[in-house]
C-alpha cells in the first residue's frame, strides 16, 4: 500500500463504527433502556409497541448512516513535504491531526473482541509529550497495520536518507529473524494472578456488587419487604454465617483476579528482534507493541513475598508520555519474569548488567514519625472522639487497636525498605511495604532535579529528592539533605559532561 496518498480504512470498518456507535448509545442510556424493557415486559406499554419498534428501526438506521459517513470521511497518509503523519476525519466538524514523524514514540497494533470477529486490527499512535492517543485507525488488515507500523517507526533510523525506498513499507527485512522468543505460560499467569492486584480486583467486585444491589432496589423496590429482611439479619446472621460470607467474598476476589490476569495477558509473547522488544498479548483484546531501548526512560521491577518464593517478578517499562498519571496507566508490563529473564530484558534495554548494590541512602527516622503522627495518631483520636456513644467500648477500642497495629506495621515496613542506591551506571529507588518496587533509571534520562527542604527540616539536615523524566517522576523523601545536594551536583555534571541524548 502507498502511504503517501490518502488511504481509507477497510470497508468492514463500517460495521465496526456501527457496533461502537451502538455500544456508546447503550452505555449512555442503559438505565432508561432497562426501564423501558421492564415496563414492556409487565405489559404497561402494550399499546406503544409499534411506536417502540419503529423508533428502534429508525435509530439503527441512523447509527448505520453515521457509521458509513465516518468511514467515508476518514483518511490517513504521510506528507513528504512536512514529514508528518496526517489523519483526517469528521462529518460536520472536520478535524485534521498532524503528527511529526520524528516525534512518534509508539505505534501499537491492537485487536478488540469485535475486531477479532471481523478479522481486522486497530492502530494507535503516540507521540512525545502527549497524554492521549493522537492518531487512532480502527479498521485495517494485519498486512496494512504491520506495514504502516514499520514505516512510522523506522523514520528516525532512515532520517539520513531522503528517498521513499528508504522507508518503503513493502521492503521486507528478511535477513533479520527473531533472536529469541519467550512465552509466558498459563501456569505463570496463574501465579501472577494469585499474588498481585488484590485491592484493584476488590474494588471491581465491590463496585459490581453495589451496582447490582442499587439497580435491584430501584426496579424491585415495591416488592421488597424491608422489615422481613431486617428480621432475618437480626435472627439468622450469626458469627459463623458472617465468616462464611467473608470467605466467599475473598474467594470471589481471588478467582476474579486470576481470571482477569489470564484474560489480560493470555498468550503473552516476547520477541527480541532488530535490537528491540516485541510484545504481544491478550485473549479478548490483543495488543502488540515494539519497545525501542532508546525510548525507555525508566524500568520498575516489582515483587512481593509470594513472588519471591516462586522466583518471579513484574517488569514494567516506562517510555515517553505526557502526564504522570497517564504514565502509570500505560506502563508496559511483562508479568511473571524469572530472575534470569529479568536480567536478560534489562541487559537488552540498557546493554548493561543489572546492578543492585552501590552507595546507599536510607530514610531519616522522621520519615516514620511524620507518617505515624498523621496516619495513625490523628485518625485514631478523631475516631474515638467522634464515634457514637451507643457503640460498645469493646468494639470501639478493638477497632482502634487493629487499625493502630496494621497501619503502624505498614509504615514501619515502608520506612525500613525505602532506600536510594547509586551505582556506577544507574540510580535505583527501592520502595514499598508489600509489593517491593525497584525503580531504575540512567542519570542522562533526567530532565530536572529538585532537592527540597521544609522549614522545620533545616535543623535536622533532612530533605527530599524528585527526579523528573519523560516517563514519570521518581521520589525519595526525608533523607540526608547535604548528601542529596551532593548527588544532585554529581548527576548534573554527569549529564553535561557525557552529553547523551535522553531519547
Amino acid at each position: 500500500m502507498n502511504f503517501y496518498v490518502p488511504n481509507k480504512q477497510a470497508p468492514i470498518g463500517i460495521v465496526v463504527n456501527f457496533v461502537y456507535g451502538l455500544q456508546k448509545f447503550v452505555r449512555a442510556f442503559f438505565p432508561l433502556l432497562i426501564l423501558i424493557l421492564l415496563r414492556v415486559t409487565k405489559g404497561e406499554w402494550a399499546t406503544a409497541l409499534i411506536w417502540i419498534a419503529v423508533s428502534v428501526v429508525f435509530f439503527l438506521a441512523l447509527v448505520f448512516v453515521v457509521a458509513y459517513l465516518n468511514y467515508r470521511n476518514f483518511t490517513f497518509h504521510i506528507e513528504k513535504d512536512t514529514a508528518s503523519f496526517v489523519v483526517q476525519k469528521g462529518i460536520l466538524n472536520k478535524t485534521k491531526t498532524t503528527i511529526k514523524l520524528a516525534k512518534i514514540q509508539q505505534v501499537n497494533i491492537n485487536q478488540s473482541f469485535i475486531n477479532k470477529l471481523l478479522g481486522i486490527y486497530s492502530i494507535e499512535i503516540d507521540s512525545a509529550g502527549s497524554a492521549a492517543k493522537e492518531g487512532t485507525i480502527t479498521s485495517v488488515s494485519h498486512e496494512v497495520a504491520q506495514a504502516l507500523k514499520q514505516t512510522l517507526l523506522t523514520y528516525k533510523e532512515n532520517l539520513a536518507q531522503s528517498t521513499e525506498t528508504a522507508i518503503d513499507p513493502l521492503v521486507e527485512h528478511t535477513g533479520d529473524s527473531p533472536k529469541n522468543v519467550r512465552h509466558i505460560s498459563i501456569v505463570t499467569l496463574l501465579k501472577v494472578g494469585a499474588t498481585t492486584n488484590y485491592l484493584y480486583t476488590m474494588g471491581i467486585v465491590l463496585l459490581f456488587a453495589n451496582s447490582l444491589v442499587y439497580e435491584g432496589s430501584r426496579f424491585f423496590g415495591d416488592s421488597i419487604d424491608d422489615e422481613a429482611i431486617d428480621n432475618f439479619l437480626e435472627e439468622s446472621v450469626t458469627l459463623y454465617v458472617g465468616i462464611v460470607v467473608m470467605l466467599f467474598f475473598l474467594a470471589a476476589i481471588f478467582i476474579a483476579n486470576i481470571i482477569r490476569t489470564v484474560v489480560k495477558f493470555y498468550n503473552y509473547k516476547v520477541v527480541v528482534q532488530h535490537e528491540s522488544l516485541f510484545l504481544s498479548y491478550g485473549l479478548l483484546q490483543t495488543k502488540s507493541t515494539i519497545i525501542k531501548p532508546s525510548r525507555v526512560q525508566l524500568v520498575k521491577i516489582v515483587r512481593n513475598y509470594f513472588q519471591k518464593v516462586w522466583g518471579i517478578a513484574g517488569f514494567k517499562i516506562h517510555q515517553v508520555f505526557g502526564k504522570e498519571s497517564f504514565n502509570k496507566k500505560t506502563a508496559l508490563e511483562i508479568p511473571g519474569c524469572s530472575n534470569e529473564e529479568t536480567k536478560e530484558f534489562f541487559d537488552m534495554i540498557y546493554n548493561k548488567p543489572l546492578e543492585m548494590e552501590g552507595i546507599t541512602l536510607k530514610h531519616n527516622y522522621r520519615f516514620f514519625g511524620f507518617r505515624f503522627f498523621f496516619l495513625v495518631c490523628i485518625p485514631i483520636v478523631l475516631f474515638l472522639l467522634l464515634i457514637s456513644d451507643t457503640v460498645e467500648n469493646t468494639w470501639k477500642f478493638s477497632s482502634a487497636a487493629t487499625y493502630f497495629i496494621v497501619v503502624t506495621l505498614l509504615i514501619w515496613r515502608y520506612f525500613r525498605i525505602g532506600r536510594l542506591i547509586i551505582t556506577p551506571n544507574f540510580i535505583l529507588v527501592k520502595s514499598g511495604a508489600w509489593d517491593i518496587t525497584h525503580t531504575i533509571l540512567e542519570p542522562h534520562k533526567i530532565q530536572k532535579i529538585v532537592v527540597s527542604q521544609l522549614v522545620w527540616q533545616k535543623s535536622a539536615n533532612v530533605g527530599s529528592l524528585a527526579l523528573y523524566t519523560a516517563g514519570g517522576i521518581v521520589h525519595f523523601n526525608t533523607s540526608d539533605y547535604k548528601q542529596l545536594q551532593h548527588l544532585k551536583d554529581q548527576w548534573l555534571f554527569t549529564i553535561e559532561s557525557e552529553n547523551k541524548h535522553w531519547m
